[in-house]
């Protein structure tokens, strides 16, 4: 009797080892190498980008990296006359890519064409970054009023 138990016992743990392993197996086919989904994420549009966010805590950890958004938002930009260095220290400063992105490009953008064929020129990549850096300043203006 006490060996026929051991034996069960033996069994349910190796039953138990099998269903472990094919877990772990499992959430290693889907967690990417970081820099191979950061690769991937590179090639994709921002919707694509913002939904890829969703998926786990890994994806939107890389979906959120300013280098993929600054790509994004350098696409659409025609030539803006400035030092690329200069432009991207200034939003950086001012809060970063992806939410210049989201207050100032993607409003501009038409959702009912492509995204791959909407280039902004300057006049608009201009507008974008003044009502970026107004927004920011009357924050900071209004922050040390406060204190």
């Amino acid at each position: 009797m006490e060996m026929e138990m051991e034996m069960e016992m033996e069994r349910k743990m190796k039953k138990k080892k099998g269903e472990a392993e094919a877990e772990a197996e499992a959430e290693a086919e889907v967690c990417f190498d970081e820099n191979l989904l950061f690769e991937v994420l590179k090639h994709v549009d921002a919707r694509t980008l913002a939904m890829a966010g969703c998926v786990n805590k890994q994806w939107q950890k890389t979906s959120q990296d300013e280098r993929l958004w600054e790509l994004i938002c350098t696409k659409q930009w025609a030539n803006t006359g400035c030092g690329e260095q200069q432009l991207r220290t200034v939003v950086l400063a001012l809060g970063g890519f992806r939410r210049l992105y989201k207050l100032y490009l993607f409003p501009l953008s038409n959702p009912h064409t492509p995204p791959k064929h909407l280039r902004l020129g300057k006049d608009e990549l201009h507008l974008s970054l003044s009502l970026f850096s107004t927004r920011y300043f009357e924050k900071m203006t209004f922050n040390h009023r406060t204190t």
